[in-house]
C-alpha cells in the first residue's frame, strides 16, 4: 500500500494495527451495560419464591447498602407485577432494609413500617460523621431523618398523611440534597411543583417554584442534587429538562431533551449523571449540560442482568460498584470491567 502522507491511508494504518495486530477483532455486542458487569441475582430473597419492589437504594460502604422498597411480590407471573399486589393476600412490605456487598439481607427495620406510605428515596449527607440516614415517604407527605443503625427516628419533617403547600407540610415529596453545612433541599415532588429549602436542624427557609414550564417552574421535580459551588440540579421530569439554580432559587441554565428523568447526583469531578426512567438510560453530562456519554437497555417484558425494568434512583460504594434501584427488576449491582473506560464510570459522589 502506496499512502504517502495522505490523512486517510494514515486512519487506515491505524485501525489495521488496533486489530489484525492483535489476532482478534471483538464482534457484535451494542453495549448493553457500558463500562460495568451487572451481578446476576444479586439480591438474595428474604422468601423463597419472591422478590422487592426496590424505589432506591444508597451505598453507605461496600458492605452496607439501604434500601427502600414498596412491596414484596411473587418473582413468576402472574404476579410479578409490583404495584398491582401492593394491597393483596399474602403480600409483604419490608420498606427498609440494609444489605451487604453479596446482596444478603443484615437488617430490616421493621419497627418502622407504621411510618410509611411508599418509601421513594434515601439518602445520607456525604459531610455528616454520623452517617444519618434520610427517607422521603411520599404517600405520607414526609421526611424521615434516622440514625444510623435504624434504632433512632431522630426527626419527621411534614405532617402524617397531610398534604399541604405551606412551610409545615409537602404534597408527595419525591427527593432531597444536601450542601455540606446540612443544609437541604426537597424536591417537593408530585403533588407540589417546588424546592424546599431548610437549615441543618430541619428549620424552614424558603421555597421556589410554581406548576409550569417556563423558568423556575416545575412538572414533577422529582429528583434533586448540589454542586461544589452550590447550585441546585432539579430534575423537572415532567418537563424533560434539569433546570439549575443558585442556592435561593435564582434561575441559571436549563438543559432540555431529556425523557423521563428520575434521578440525578454530581460527582466529585463535579460532572453530572442522570438517570432517565423512560429511554433507560444512565447519562453524563459536564457542567455546561454537553452530553457526554451514556448506556442503558430496557427489557420490561423479560428482565436480564443489567437491562431495566423501571429504573429510579442509583448509587456508587467506595470500590466503585454502581447499584440502580430498578422498582420491577429490584436492585441491580454493576462492578467495573477490568479494561472499563474511567471517564464511563460513575464517579463518587460529591
Amino acid at each position: 500500500m502506496r499512502c504517502g502522507r495522505s490523512l486517510l491511508c494514515a486512519a487506515v494504518i491505524t485501525v489495521l494495527a488496533g486489530t489484525l495486530g492483535h489476532g482478534q477483532v471483538r464482534k457484535g455486542g451494542i453495549d448493553e451495560t457500558g463500562p460495568y458487569d451487572a451481578v446476576k441475582d444479586w439480591l438474595k430473597p428474604i422468601h423463597e419464591g419472591r422478590i422487592q419492589c426496590v424505589s432506591g437504594v444508597y451505598a453507605d460502604s461496600p458492605n452496607r447498602i439501604i434500601l427502600t422498597t414498596e412491596v414484596e411480590v411473587s418473582a413468576n407471573p402472574p404476579f410479578g407485577g409490583c404495584t398491582p399486589e401492593r394491597g393483596w393476600p399474602n403480600a409483604h412490605s419490608h420498606f427498609l432494609l440494609v444489605i451487604d456487598g453479596s446482596g444478603k439481607v443484615l437488617e430490616d427495620w421493621s419497627q418502622w413500617n407504621g411510618l410509611f406510605g411508599f418509601p421513594h428515596s434515601v439518602k445520607i449527607n456525604q459531610a455528616d460523621p454520623e452517617r444519618h440516614v434520610w427517607v422521603v415517604n411520599r404517600d405520607a407527605h414526609q421526611i424521615h431523618e434516622f440514625t444510623g443503625d435504624g434504632k433512632t427516628l431522630v426527626k419527621s419533617l411534614g405532617e402524617f398523611n397531610v398534604p399541604g403547600t405551606d412551610e409545615r407540610h409537602f404534597g408527595l415529596p419525591a427527593d432531597i440534597a444536601f450542601l455540606p453545612d446540612g443544609t437541604m433541599f426537597v424536591a417537593d415532588g408530585y403533588y407540589n411543583s417546588r424546592i424546599v429549602k431548610f437549615d441543618q436542624n430541619g428549620k424552614f427557609l424558603m421555597t421556589w417554584g410554581t406548576n409550569g414550564s417556563g423558568p423556575g417552574q416545575f412538572k414533577v421535580p422529582h429528583g434533586v442534587a448540589v454542586d461544589a459551588d452550590r447550585r441546585v440540579y432539579v430534575a423537572d421530569r415532567d418537563n424533560r429538562r434539569i433546570q439549575i439554580f443558585d442556592e435561593n432559587g435564582g434561575f441559571i441554565d436549563e438543559w432540555p431533551n431529556i425523557r423521563g428523568i428520575v434521578h440525578v447526583m454530581v460527582a466529585k469531578d463535579q460532572s453530572v449523571w442522570v438517570l432517565t426512567g423512560t429511554t433507560n438510560r444512565l447519562l453524563k453530562y459536564d457542567r455546561t449540560g454537553k452530553l457526554l456519554t451514556y448506556w442503558g437497555t430496557e427489557s420490561r417484558q423479560r428482565p436480564f442482568p443489567g437491562s431495566f425494568a423501571g429504573p429510579h434512583q442509583f448509587t456508587v460504594d467506595s470500590d466503585g460498584n454502581l447499584y440502580v434501584a430498578d422498582f420491577r427488576n429490584q436492585v441491580q449491582k454493576f462492578i467495573p470491567k477490568p479494561d472499563a473506560d474511567p471517564s464511563r464510570l460513575v464517579g463518587q459522589p460529591h
